[in-house]
């Protein structure tokens, strides 16, 4: 009788856990020598084979369904990782010149046993100078409060990796002029 009420009482705080738990994410930011509308222009539809190397436990991107029209709110496409492993991306909103968001779910690779989606929500906003500040978020959200610990030990530190890396050519075809040339 006493491992019952032990056990229930574990279920319950792990439900109510799960409950009032925020979600594993991360968040990157950086300044970047470019005008506003560019640096927005440049990055929804960004190539995403282009920024996404391999990081960790995070395969390297190395297609997608659709590129540079990636512009639209409700759009859909399949994202091809190395290995053939895919995840189905949901462009959510695009306010132009100030963020965008999308969803990455169906995942499948081995992020589909951890992850219900992870959301990706990007903001912009125009320093002066000609700078622009990039905010870059990506929450996982876990399919359930075991995976929320395994995210928070084992992946969340690979997705800070896998978004800086990603960021940093960004910035760097920024900053250099080099994203005229994608256009």
């Amino acid at each position: 009788m006493k491992i019952k009420i032990l056990l229930l009482s574990l279920a319950t705080v792990a439900i109510a856990r799960q409950a009032n738990a925020k979600s594993p994410q991360v968040t990157v930011t950086t300044i970047v020598h470019a005008p506003l509308n560019e640096v927005f222009d440049y990055i929804v539809p960004v190539s995403l084979p282009h920024i996404f190397k391999k990081y960790g436990s995070f395969p390297a991107i190395v297609n997608t369904s659709v590129k540079s029209e990636w512009k639209t709110p409700g759009m859909e496409r399949v994202v091809t990782f190395n290995g053939g492993a895919t995840g189905h991306e949901h462009l959510l909103t695009v306010v132009p010149h100030q963020s965008f968001s999308y969803m990455i779910n169906d995942f499948s690779n081995s992020l589909r046993h951890l992850t219900k989606r992870i959301e990706g929500q990007w903001k912009f906003t125009d320093v002066g100078g000609g700078n622009t500040k990039i905010e870059w978020t990506y929450k996982i959200i876990p399919k359930n409060f075991i995976t929320h610990s395994v995210i928070d030990m084992m992946v969340i530190g690979d997705a800070r990796g896998y978004l800086t890396n990603a960021l940093s050519i960004i910035k760097d075809d920024l900053d250099s002029g080099a994203y005229k040339n994608y256009k």
